[in-house]
């Protein structure tokens, strides 16, 4: 009993960092940006300040204009959410901001021009739209079908986004990035690589890059250093989850090495980004810590990875890229498998981390084991 009151002792800093969870009691300023960091860890379902800090600083490092544009959008919704008078627990957590930290991202990699006013107020605006229809979203999947929410709010909006900002005078999207694409009939070469025409890389280094800028893209930075970083939030909260997202990672990137994808989108993390997300989110969060669902979590980041090829196939006509599809179809597919299985969901209000999970299970054991 020692040992899990210790453990218990180091969710104040770890785990879900209840070392701020009051802090709006104090300052509602501190509040909205505890909940927007929080929100900005909850794009890999870690409800942790610390994880959202370490992942904007990725960001920063990488790109100082979309580490503010990250950080503005979250704030936006999570002042939004406030302003609507939601749920306000649902709001500390993060749970109405993370859509938002996504649009932040978007509109940095896909609006032309830095520092520019115009991807400003196009991306505060997706960001402020997000509340709503995540409420939406909730409304549907968590009330309704008991399933979580995830990124779907982002998914939707974000593909009409794309679609809408090229036919129009003043969206400044980058077009280079959003041409519609017709499927080669050349033969695709699968060698993992840097450059599109370059040599294909060691193996090893391939594998790498493609495991930690996959987790770099899950905010859609194409950098080693984020990913990296990435991992140290995600490590803040969860060590367990931090595992996950490597292997997750580098179960898409086999997944796509397996059917011979393209090796340069598989080095640049682009078959990886979803299965990190779907083995974290999936393992000691919306599964129970079994062997069982252990296979599951590493199958369907996999399977999250062969989601992103047929999606991109289908989307490239479009002009437009899968964003979250793969991780949310993966993940709100094998909850749906798995309901009526026995212990093997975790209720959605006792969402955590895989930790938390485990010392649940010993505690329990413990009580069960203690004469009466």
């Amino acid at each position: 009993m020692e040992v899990i009151r210790r453990a218990v002792a180091l969710d104040d800093w770890s785990g879900t960092f209840e070392a701020t969870a009051a802090i709006d009691r104090k300052s509602s300023a501190l509040g909205v940006i505890d909940s927007s960091l929080r929100g900005i860890g909850q794009v890999i379902l870690v409800n942790n300040p610390v994880t959202g800090l370490l992942f904007l600083l990725g960001i920063c490092l990488h790109w100082p204009w979309a580490a503010v544009l990250t950080l503005g959008c979250a704030v936006v919704s999570t002042v939004v959410a406030t302003t609507l008078h939601y749920d306000h627990e649902s709001i500390r957590k993060g749970l109405y901001s993370f859509n938002g930290t996504l649009f932040g991202v978007l509109g940095a990699v896909f609006l032309l021009g830095e520092w520019a006013i115009h991807a400003v107020v196009i991306s505060l605006f997706a960001a402020a739209l997000s509340v709503p229809v995540m409420k939406i979203t909730v409304e549907i999947l968590v009330v309704k079908l008991d399933a979580p929410a995830l990124t779907l709010t982002f998914a939707l909006l974000g593909s009409l986004l794309l679609l809408l900002l090229p036919a129009t005078a003043h969206g400044r999207a980058n077009l280079a990035l959003l041409q519609p694409v017709t499927r080669s009939e050349a033969a695709t070469d699968p060698a993992l690589r840097a450059q599109l025409d370059g040599p294909a890389a060691d193996f090893a280094e391939g594998l790498f890059n493609a495991t930690f800028r996959g987790i770099g893209q899950v905010v859609l930075m194409d950098s080693v250093l984020v990913g990296v970083l990435i991992v140290l939030g995600i490590a803040a909260a969860s060590r367990i989850g931090a595992v996950m997202a490597v292997l997750g990672s580098i179960a898409g990137a086999l997944a796509g090495l397996g059917i011979g994808a393209d090796g340069y989108a598989v080095y640049h993390g682009l078959w990886g980004y979803n299965g990190a997300v779907v083995a974290v989110g999936l393992f000691g969060i919306v599964l129970e810590v079994r062997r069982m669902t252990f296979v599951a979590s590493i199958v369907a980041a996999a399977v999250s990875g062969l989601l992103y090829g047929a999606l991109s196939q289908l989307m490239a006509p479009w002009g437009i890229v899968p964003l979250s599809f793969p991780l949310v179809l993966a993940i709100l597919g094998t909850v749906f498998a798995l309901k009526g299985t026995p212990d093997t969901l975790v209720p959605i209000g006792e969402h955590s981390i895989a930790e938390a999970r485990l010392r649940r299970g010993r505690r329990g054991s413990a009580t069960e084991t203690t004469p009466r």
